[in-house]
């Protein structure tokens, strides 16, 4: 006999290996994510340091550019002078005129913050100098030599000494573009004074240089002459394209960017020292490692808390796995038969969703009412040469079990050999339509009595397997595609008989054309009106049911209007309302699909009672409400009459059209005393206001003003409610 391998997953030396290869995928799939993490992170960071170290290339940029733009601005303005053109212009030389020149020039120069002197020439022979700095002689022949070499004013001069470095920017006039210029100022700035103001000495990583397109250094930074001229060229053979490159400077590692100014012909430089960059960065890296470790710790934390309270159901689900079957991996047969389950289950469901997909589609177009609506293809008739009959089944149940549904297609399928059968049902599962179609030359389904024989035979056959009552409804034969719109609306129709109770297996059409009259008759409903309208809320509810049973012999459709028009006579019931007739007709319309849209006999009771005790309820409020109003204008009615001699309880109810016993019946309820004792007391009460407001009346005119016809009654009865005579209390005011 094979012996198979036995995987036992309910051994706990499996759950520990299991456990383990867990783990060690888990430490790999963290290790991968970390490392995946911090080489994003290093790419980040140096595409973060190229753009700052652009933008403060920029900065440096814009702000140099600025300062050289103020100046030429301050030479301009200079040169407009009216004293210093009559100095370049004229060989006129006054001493005041020299002065104020000098003067000015030095003013110019100390709140400039970085220029040194002036120097004003008239030809190339002839050279001023003013400031707080006289120039060498150095200078002064670098000077002289090098702007009559210039051939525009956009060129600088850079002047180089043992000790010092200025850069000379100028305002010339010259005889023609391109030469050399005849008279002009000149502006000589201390490049070291300059290179303080712009640039930070705090910043130890970075060193920033600034050189003219010929190589010679404007800003020297902190580089020796060996290094700057290194650094130009590597700067003027690189194309650095959108990112940092390395440089070694006397084993130095640095990131060089550069940008260059095309105004000011010049190259911007900026070197960052790679080491100190890395120490900084690797900072940030130790503390976001760090961050992360303690992350996953907490997080391998909660995992073995909520494993451990996870691993007694796992004990218990897995001792139940072992105490079954085992799992044999090597058995093909076994592993094919349950490929084969999955398989038919997986079918099963996809068929499941294509059928309801497909059931919506064809009872979209037979529910509906556009002509222009695809014809589904199951329905086609005329063009196959085919003929059909509609069948709608349905239960006592409001849904139909999908194992009642299986058993009908089966069972007629089964039955019906050489037939195409499609079932189709609603979203609801309310009811079951089945389609038998065949070729016309079979001509089966023609013999009308065979198919009702066969139907009432399978539906016994159905109800001695299902525990509900199996009813439906059979079409005539269909043979063109334009009748099965009004074949299903007629299938609709009779399983309405469910609302009335007459529901049965084998219903057909002609059962709609069966009744007693044409119209069912309006005095079926004056029973419940009157009850309705008398508020007698327990015997209108009685009515409901005889009602329906005297309906259940007309045809469906008149019943299906008729109880819709009951429902409107119901809500006119309704004290004090009135429909119009556009009122009457929503009213009606909402009714009618209401009670077209309920299931069987007790739904339609249930609704019919609740719309008739509502009705009586609002007809108690009303009449309650009434009464209380007609109470109200009484007591108003009495208190304007109630001195008149004829005043009594018969003429209070005439004129509120109320029976005397009824009348003093409610009176007594809502004043709580008697009609006489209310006249009584509305009548003394003023008595007593006569005799302290006119004392001179006497009683009997008093008693007859007030309505009493006699002076004993009135004094007895005054004595009664006051417990003193009227003389008596005439006097005690």
């Amino acid at each position: 006999m094979a012996k198979y391998f036995k995987l036992d997953i309910a051994d706990k030396k499996y759950r520990s290996v299991l456990l383990l290869s867990y783990s060690i995928i888990a430490i790999l799939a963290v290790a991968i994510v970390i490392t995946g993490v911090f080489a994003w992170f290093n790419l980040y960071t140096q595409k973060v340091v190229y753009d700052m170290s652009m933008v403060q290339l920029q900065n440096l940029d814009t702000t140099f550019t600025n300062r050289i733009d103020t100046c030429r601005t301050q030479l301009q303005t200079a040169w407009q002078d009216s004293n210093i053109k009559q100095h370049i212009y004229t060989q006129n030389e006054s001493w005041k005129n020299e002065n104020w020149i000098g003067s000015y020039f030095q003013r110019l120069c100390v709140n400039n913050g970085f220029a040194e002197y002036i120097c004003l020439f008239r030809n190339e022979e002839e050279f001023r100098y003013y400031g707080w700095r006289y120039p060498s002689e150095t200078e002064m022949k670098q000077i002289e030599q090098g702007i009559m070499l210039t051939s525009n004013d956009t060129q600088q001069i850079l002047i180089h000494t043992d000790t010092r470095s200025n850069l000379c920017i100028f305002f010339t006039e010259r005889n023609a573009l391109g030469e050399k210029p005849v008279r002009g100022i000149i502006y000589s700035l201390d490049l070291d004074a300059l290179e303080k103001t712009l640039i930070s000495q705090d910043v130890e990583d970075t060193t920033l240089l600034v050189y003219k397109a010929d190589g010679q250094a404007v800003m020297k930074g902190k580089l020796s002459l060996e290094q700057r001229e290194e650094v130009w060229n590597y700067v003027s053979r690189e194309d650095f394209g959108g990112s940092s490159r390395e440089i070694f400077l006397n084993d130095t590692k640095y990131l060089c960017n550069s940008i260059y100014n095309d105004t000011l012909d010049m190259h911007f430089v900026m070197l960052q020292d790679y080491h100190i960059m890395q120490t900084k960065l690797s900072e940030i890296k130790k503390a976001a490692f760090f961050s992360v470790i303690i992350s996953l710790i907490t997080a391998l934390l909660l995992a073995v808390f909520l494993a451990n309270k996870l691993y007694y159901p796992l004990e218990d689900f897995f001792r139940r796995i072992s105490s079954g079957p085992e799992l044999i991996p090597g058995n093909e047969e076994y592993s094919k038969k349950q490929a084969e389950i999955t398989s038919d289950k997986i079918i099963s469901q996809i068929h499941m969703l294509s059928q309801q997909y497909h059931s919506d589609k064809v009872l979209g177009f037979l529910g509906g009412n556009e002509a222009d609506t695809l014809l589904p293809s199951v329905l086609k008739l005329k063009d196959r040469t085919e003929h059909c009959i509609l069948i709608l089944f349905w239960t006592d149940e409001h849904v139909m079990d999908s194992r009642v549904t299986n058993d009908i297609y089966r069972t007629l399928d089964e039955n019906h050999a050489g037939c195409k059968i499609s079932s189709f049902s609603d979203a609801r599962s309310s009811f079951l339509l089945i389609l038998i179609k065949e070729p016309v030359r079979i001509g089966i389904l023609k013999d009308r009595c065979r198919v009702s024989g066969m139907l009432s035979k399978e539906c016994g056959e159905i109800q001695k397997r299902v525990p509900v009552r199996i009813y439906y409804a059979l079409s005539c034969l269909l043979s063109d595609e334009k009748e099965l719109r009004p074949a299903f609306r007629d299938l609709q129709t009779l399983q309405k008989y469910h609302l009335l109770g007459r529901s049965s297996a084998g219903m057909t059409v002609e059962l709609l054309n069966d009744g007693k009259e044409n119209t069912v008759p309006g005095k079926i409903y004056d029973g419940i009106l009157n009850n309705i309208r008398a508020g007698k809320t327990q015997d209108s509810v009685a009515c409901i049911s005889g009602i329906l049973d005297e309906l259940s012999g007309y045809e469906i459709r008149k019943v299906l209007l008729s109880l819709s028009d009951l429902c409107v006579q119901i809500e006119q019931c309704i004290m004090g309302c009135e429909l119009t007739g556009r009122q009457r007709q929503e009213k009606y319309l909402d009714h009618y699909v209401k009670i077209t849209s309920l299931y069987d006999k007790s739904d339609l009771e249930h609704y019919l009672k609740h719309l008739t005790e509502e009705i009586c309820f609002e007809n108690s409020v009303f009449q309650e409400k009434t009464l209380r109003m007609n109470m109200l204008d009484a007591v108003e009615y009495i208190r304007n009459h109630y001195k008149d001699d004829d005043i009594c309880v018969e003429l209070v109810a005439g004129q509120f059209h109320m029976s005397v016993s009824y009348f003093s019946k409610l009176f007594n309820e809502y004043v709580g005393m008697t009609f006489p004792e209310f006249i009584n007391d509305l009548r003394l009460t003023y008595a007593s206001g006569m005799l302290r407001s006119n004392p001179e009346v006497n009683i009997k005119r008093v008693a007859e003003i007030c309505g009493f016809g006699n002076t004993s009654y009135f004094s007895s009865q005054f004595k009664k409610k006051f417990g003193i005579s009227p003389s008596a209390f005439r006097n005690s005011r």
